[in-house]
């Protein structure tokens, strides 16, 4: 028996030692030790298209929800984990209004890749956000004006998404055990156009100059009065871009506890988490557009993009949104595709990090040297399927990592199957997340190589064996202690602590039983783990 016990013991220390070393680069978690939190509410905002019905009555103030993915705590003892914020696709429409089969923090492909992150040791958030606009209206200033509100909407609620994750470390004890200054932003379709405002969108010209986002008649998209020329984003109604101003009057409450606000008042914004950070890292996208050439400056947050070159709906280079209205198209607005905003982030010295990464993996130059990749812009990755009919141009598969069950959606056709999309996703992810990681380790955190080679010179317990206490103590080494957490036997953690940051600590094993068990050092460099006998 004692001669398993210490295979088993060496065993469990060296997949620990693994796990030290290779977190973040490769999957050190399973599927059964990530825990998810479904329909965590993150904040709340009016939304001209919900039914107050829906909503327990009396308001349209909807709630914002969020589905979080994360190792459990039991095998992850990791309090200052980077997030990564996920935006489902959808065109803005909700999939019972659309008629797709795809547009919800479920779906099938936003799950797959939220678990391939927290795999990697990442706490995942899959973001919903308010829905809605008048796709099929023969009404310009209706079409484009609602459809410009709903990215603008989503942008403030990715905004307010950031914001809380701050609010939960800072005042909520932070129960999901992250660090939210490491935060990046991922979208897929019309989370891709998410990503893409988020990261330009900065300044009021930005969203009232283009003539193209003002109005040509006398009715505003609420039904409110408006002159030729004024901006379809009026900030005094609506807030800006951060989700500050335009404040709505909250006057009760709704049998459910939702806000009921004063409509005879002009402000329809719920400001959500005021004062809180909402800065992120990158940005990355699968599809989407950006909503104007001029939103891109100098100084915006670094971003990589997957496009398919023959996108009907949403350009690679720029061009014309289209939507379905019966059996036509209708143009919504001008826009410009992940090629050209990737283009100009790369010219204006938003992407150096990337630039100047040296990057030699073959995915980066395949990339570079695609076909239609015109100019070899570095950070974009270009799908190449091609329309079945040129003739019939929006029959192009341009999203193949999307994929959904036949009999649980069976109102259009599945152009994938799950095995072909996750191959798709697993490029996708091949693509984008050394980047990823060239971010992250900027910002200081220690990932695979760059952590210290911690070894049992450098960390040191004694009296080993122990009885009722012993003392942690680092040697000939830059680091400080974090946390210790001791598991018996079966693997399972019995004692977890955090540490003072110094370099010695004696702890108390008191309630322990004798036995041998292991001890996992963190440090800020890396970790250890070493056996310990309990008298």
């Amino acid at each position: 028996m004692k001669k398993n016990v210490t295979l088993f013991l060496a065993a469990v220390c060296m997949a620990f030692q693994v796990n030290a070393q290779w977190r973040y680069t490769t999957e050190v978690f399973t599927d059964a030790e990530i825990d998810v939190q479904s329909n965590v509410p993150y904040g709340v905002n009016f939304n001209p298209y919900v039914d107050p019905a829906m909503l327990g009555g009396q308001t349209q103030m909807q709630p914002l929800m969020c589905d979080i993915y994360a190792p459990s705590f039991n095998v992850d003892t990791d309090s200052n984990r980077p997030v990564v914020v996920y935006f489902h696709t959808g065109s803005f429409l909700p999939p019972s209004v659309s008629g797709g089969c795809v547009g919800t923090k479920e779906d099938p492909t936003v799950e797959y890749m939220c678990r391939k992150l927290a795999r990697h040791g990442f706490v995942v958030v899959s973001a919903t956000y308010r829905l809605g606009w008048l796709a099929n209206s023969t009404d310009l200033d209706l079409r484009r004006g609602t459809n410009l509100l709903a990215v603008y909407y989503s942008i403030q609620d990715a905004k307010t998404a950031v914001r809380y994750l701050n609010a939960t470390k800072l005042g909520l004890g932070n129960p999901y055990g992250i660090d939210p200054s490491k935060t990046i932003l991922m979208g897929q379709g019309s989370g891709g156009y998410i990503t893409f405002g988020y990261a330009s969108i900065d300044d009021y010209d930005e969203v009232a100059n283009p003539v193209k986002f003002q109005y040509q008649g006398s009715t505003g998209i609420l039904g409110q009065p408006v002159s030729p020329g004024d901006p379809y984003i009026d900030t005094a109604l609506f807030g800006d871009w951060d989700g500050y101003g335009g404040a709505a009057t909250v006057i009760g409450q709704n049998p459910v506890g939702l806000p009921i606000i004063d409509t005879n008042d002009y402000g329809r914004n719920y400001i959500n988490h005021p004062g809180l950070p909402d800065n992120v890292l990158m940005v990355a996208n699968m599809g989407g557009a950006l909503g104007d050439s001029a939103w891109i400056e100098a100084g915006d947050v670094p971003m990589v993009s997957v496009h398919s070159k023959f996108d009907f709906f949403a350009p690679y280079e720029e061009g014309m949104v289209q939507v379905p209205v019966g059996n036509q198209f209708f143009p919504v607005v001008y826009v410009n595709g992940s090629h050209w905003a990737v283009t100009r982030a790369n010219a204006l010295g938003n992407n150096d990090i990337f630039l100047n990464a040296g990057y030699t993996d073959p995915l980066w130059q395949k990339g570079i040297n695609n076909i239609y990749n015109t100019n070899k812009a570095p950070g974009i990755y270009t799908i190449n399927i091609k329309p079945a009919n040129a003739q019939k141009p929006w029959e192009v598969n341009n999203a193949p990592w999307d994929f959904w069950s036949d009999t649980t959606c069976t109102s259009t056709g599945n152009p994938n199957k799950e095995y072909f999309s996750q191959l798709y996703i697993d490029t996708v992810f091949q693509y984008i997340y050394p980047r990823m990681l060239t971010v992250l380790k900027a910002s200081g955190l220690p990932i695979g190589v760059e952590e210290v080679a911690l070894n049992n010179g450098n960390v040191k317990l004694y009296p080993n064996p122990a009885n009722g206490t012993f003392t942690i103590q680092l040697n000939n080494v830059d680091a400080v202690l974090e946390s210790v957490t001791i598991l018996d036997i079966t693997g399972k953690a019995v004692l977890s602590k955090s540490l003072n940051s110094t370099n010695e600590e004696k702890v108390d094993i008191n309630n322990l039983s004798a036995g041998m068990y292991l001890v996992k050092v963190k440090t800020d460099k890396g970790e250890n783990i070493q056996k310990l006998s309990i008298k």
